[in-house]
């Protein structure tokens, strides 16, 4: 490690003392401090008195964001898929042919139904897309997926 030799007091007896003097950066980080701090609040008085105008502008009926208590929650359509292909609706085992009638049934009562597939997870990709292209065909927007049986 290099080591410097500032040399010894005696030594710097004839040469010039080198003073730094921090008044002036002082006073230039303060005056920049203080020119921040204005502006910045002349900017947040600004956008507030913006926002003060827009609120009285425009009258505006904002949703209340609750749900109405006289109407229950939709529940989901969960169809499962086995390893083999064979379809359950609510548990039960269907065709495509009832899967299909049923779906019908319930996109005339919940427009916005939702259809949760839980296929197994050695079922053939080509089984799972084939039964989404149906959904879609028949207008179900809202479709999740899950896997259901561990491989072996």
């Amino acid at each position: 490690m290099a080591r410097f030799d500032w040399g010894t007091a005696d030594d710097l007896e004839g040469s010039e003392s080198v003073d730094l003097n921090l008044t002036s950066l002082i006073d230039v980080v303060l005056v920049l401090l203080i020119i921040f701090m204005v502006s910045t609040a002349a900017v947040v008085t600004d956008q507030g008195q913006r926002d003060a105008d827009a609120a009285t502008a425009l009258d505006l009926q904002l949703p209340s964001g609750m749900v109405p208590s006289d109407q229950p929650p939709a529940q989901d359509l969960v169809v499962k898929m086995t390893k083999d292909g064979a379809l359950y609706n609510a548990g039960a085992a269907t065709d495509p042919k009832t899967l299909e009638q049923d779906v019908i049934n319930r996109l005339t009562k919940e427009p916005n139904l939702q259809v949760r597939i839980e296929a197994d997870q050695e079922l053939k990709y080509l089984q799972v897309a084939e039964l989404l292209s149906k959904l879609q065909g028949l207008g179900v927007k809202n479709v999740s997926l899950g896997m259901g049986g561990k491989p072996k």
